[in-house]
């Protein structure tokens, strides 16, 4: 296996870890920029002791160690297998007695081979492992997103803790939570609500669909909180000392604070 710390600027490598940290500098502690999945691409930058300097699958650049990644190893031929579980169980033998790891949703394989019960599956350094099919399914390039399945998709983060950069149910920001919600479903939205603002068509109010993103200037003027708006005047959201919740828009906090709402797909 190459040594990483030696690979040029510009290569691309997989995320071998089932979560990669992205930090703003190569230190430990430093507050997170975002977080990438086992399969997830990234684009090497530099290098600093045992450090990349990355940018990752959403455009965001950080610091991440280096043992959290490896060249691509596997069959780039073979379909693509998708975690669709808050968490799932990566298993060495088929049985699936023995569990190995514990993936995220949104996380990338390839697939190997299809059992009774369960898929056989590539990771990224090219060893094989197994996922059992009620977790996953295989990824089409022409999937349509709907709204309900991205719904479907941030109520299974109902509850989680939040954390700033965090990206799995484990903790997730506001923006993470409709990033991952989006992109498990074949969409992929830039990854800050500031970028996500400028991405979508514009919404007005009393056209609010579900599925829609609704934004929130609660800091400085503009775009810096965000939700999955899901009808009835309430929306899904990561807040910092509840976690991921239902909101109304008529909340005391939120109500003078709604910036305007964006759609990114037909519903």
């Amino acid at each position: 296996m190459p040594d990483l710390r030696e690979i040029e600027a510009g290569t691309f490598v997989l995320t071998a870890a089932a979560v990669a940290d992205v930090r703003e500098q190569p230190e430990e502690g430093v507050p997170l920029v975002t977080q990438l999945l086992m399969g997830w691409p990234a684009q090497v930058l530099g290098m600093e002791g045992q450090w990349l300097h990355i940018q990752a699958v959403d455009g965001s650049p950080g610091w991440t160690p280096v043992d959290c990644f490896c060249l691509p190893a596997w069959p780039e031929e073979n379909p693509v297998v998708q975690v669709v579980r808050a968490t799932a169980g990566l298993y060495s033998r088929e049985q699936a007695n023995t569990c190995c790891g514990t993936l995220f949703l949104g996380s990338r394989l390839r697939l190997l081979e299809e059992k009774e019960k369960n898929l056989r599956v590539s990771l990224p350094g090219g060893k094989s492992a197994y996922l059992l099919k009620e977790d996953v399914k295989v990824i089409h390039s022409n999937q349509l997103v709907k709204n309900r399945d991205v719904l479907a998709a941030a109520y299974l983060f109902a509850g989680a803790p939040y954390l700033w950069g965090g990206m799995t149910t484990r903790g997730v920001d506001c923006s993470g939570l409709t990033y991952m919600a989006y992109f498990v479903n074949g969409y992929q939205l830039p990854r800050d609500a500031q970028d996500q603002f400028k991405a979508g068509a514009p919404v007005e109010r009393d056209q609010l669909h579900a599925g829609d993103l609704v934004f929130f200037s609660t800091i400085d003027p503009g775009p810096s909180h965000v939700g999955i708006y899901q009808g009835e005047g309430m929306f899904f959201n990561a807040r910092t000392k509840e976690g991921v919740t239902v909101t109304s828009l008529q909340d005391d906090f939120f109500k003078h604070r709604y910036l305007g709402a964006r759609r990114y797909i037909g519903f």
